[in-house]
C-alpha cells in the first residue's frame, strides 16, 4: 500500500465521491423523466423486480426439480446419496418398496428445506441416476410466512418437470410470479390474521400441505377403561 492508501482518509473521501455522484446523478434524472427529458438515460440500474427481471444464463444454479422417467413415475431410487453429499442437511428422504419390480425402492417422501439450502448443488453432482437437477431457470422462492412454506416437497419438485416439458425454459418462472400474484390480491392485508395461512386456500392441490392429525385430547391420553384394556 502506498502512503496516501495508508492514510485511509483520501481512501474514504474517494468513497463519498463515488456515492454522493450516483445519488446526485440519479435524482437529476428522475427529475428530468418527470419533464419528459431525457428518456433515453437510465437514472437507477437496479432491476424493478418483479415489473423487470433477468433471464438467468443456462449454467445458473436453480430451484430443484426431481427428473421423470417416461412412464412420468419419479426418476429417484432413495439412495439417500444426494442427502449424504449435502452439506446443509437440507434434503430429506422416506424410502418404501417400489410397485415396479425392477427397481428396489422409491421415495415415499422426498422434501427440501429452501430455508437452509445453499444452492451448492452437489445433490445434482451425488445423483447417481441423474434424478435431481437444478435447471428450472427459477430462483428460490422468497414469499412466505411460516418454516413449512418454504419446504419442497416430491409433488412440488415433480411439478416443475412437468411444467419444463410443457411450457419450456420460463415456464416455471411465470408460474411462479402469477402465483405471487394472486396471492397479492387475494390475501395481502397485514390486518388479516388469516394472513399466514393463505398457502392452505389458493395453492394449486399439488402444493398444499398435508393436513396435520388433530391431537388427542389431554383427557383421554392416559385414560382406561374399567377392565383395564
Amino acid at each position: 500500500m502506498t502512503l496516501m492508501e495508508r492514510l485511509y482518509l483520501p481512501e474514504i473521501l474517494r468513497g463519498l465521491f463515488v456515492t454522493n455522484y450516483h445519488f446526485m446523478r440519479n435524482l437529476a434524472l428522475n427529475i428530468a423523466h418527470l419533464f419528459g427529458v431525457a428518456r433515453g438515460r437510465r437514472s437507477i440500474q437496479t432491476t424493478q423486480y418483479p415489473e423487470q427481471r433477468k433471464t438467468y444464463p443456462d449454467h445458473f444454479r436453480g430451484s430443484h426439480r426431481l427428473t421423470l422417467r417416461e412412464d412420468k413415475s419419479v426418476r429417484c431410487t432413495s439412495c439417500f446419496l444426494c442427502a449424504t453429499a449435502c452439506p446443509a442437511q437440507c434434503i430429506y428422504i422416506e424410502a418404501g418398496e417400489s410397485p415396479d419390480p425392477h427397481i428396489e425402492k422409491y421415495p415415499v417422501r422426498y422434501e427440501i428445506d429452501t430455508l437452509r439450502c445453499i444452492y451448492c448443488g452437489l445433490c445434482v453432482e451425488a445423483c447417481p441416476c441423474d434424478a435431481i437437477r437444478m435447471d428450472t431457470y427459477v430462483h428460490p422462492r422468497i414469499w412466505g410466512f411460516d418454516r413449512k412454506d418454504f419446504v419442497e416437497t416430491k409433488e412440488m419438485l415433480m411439478h416443475r418437470s412437468f411444467v419444463l416439458e410443457e411450457k419450456g425454459r420460463d415456464g416455471n418462472m411465470n408460474e411462479m410470479l402469477e402465483w405471487y400474484k394472486e396471492q397479492d390480491r387475494a390475501v395481502y392485508d397485514p390486518q388479516r390474521p388469516e394472513l399466514k395461512n393463505y398457502t392452505n386456500r389458493n395453492a394449486p392441490q399439488h402444493l398444499r400441505p398435508a393436513p396435520e392429525p388433530e391431537p388427542l385430547p389431554a383427557g383421554n391420553r392416559h385414560h382406561l377403561p374399567a377392565d383395564g384394556k
